[in-house]
C-alpha cells in the first residue's frame, strides 16, 4: 500500500463511507434508448428524440443534481437535468430566448429546481 503522501491522502482510518453518486438514481441509467438524450440526425429526428429525453427527465428523482452536474462540468452535448445544450446556454447566460411556445419554460424549471434545492 502506497504511504499517504502530498498527493495521496491518508485514508487507512478514515471509516467514513462515501455517499452514492446521484447518477445511481437516474431514470436515464437504465433507459432502453440512451442515444436519446445525445440526438443525432436530422432536425425533425433531433427534436423528437430531445423531447422524449425531457420527458424522461421531468420522473428522474436526481434531476437536480443531474442538472447542477452538467453545469458545473460545462456539458456541451446532450440533455441534461431536463435541459438540452440550448436551454442551458440560455440559463448560464440569461438570454431569455425561449422557443416559441416555451416562453418562460427554461426559467420556470430552473426556480423549481432551485426551490426544491434549498428545501433540501
Amino acid at each position: 500500500m502506497p504511504r499517504p503522501g502530498r498527493y495521496w491522502p491518508d485514508t487507512r482510518h478514515d471509516v467514513t463511507p462515501r455517499p452514492e453518486h446521484w447518477d445511481r438514481a437516474a431514470a436515464c441509467r437504465e433507459h432502453e434508448a440512451p442515444q436519446i438524450f445525445f440526438p443525432e440526425g436530422q432536425a425533425a429526428e433531433v427534436l423528437a428524440m430531445t423531447a422524449a429525453a425531457k420527458a424522461v427527465c421531468r420522473t428522474c428523482p436526481v434531476v437536480h443534481p443531474c442538472l447542477v452536474d452538467a453545469l458545473e462540468r460545462g456539458e456541451r452535448w446532450g440533455v441534461w437535468g431536463g435541459l438540452d445544450e440550448d436551454d442551458r446556454a440560455r440559463l448560464l447566460h440569461g438570454t431569455g430566448d425561449d422557443p416559441p411556445g416555451e416562453e418562460g419554460a427554461v426559467d420556470a424549471r430552473a426556480q423549481a429546481q432551485a426551490q426544491a434545492a434549498a428545501a433540501a
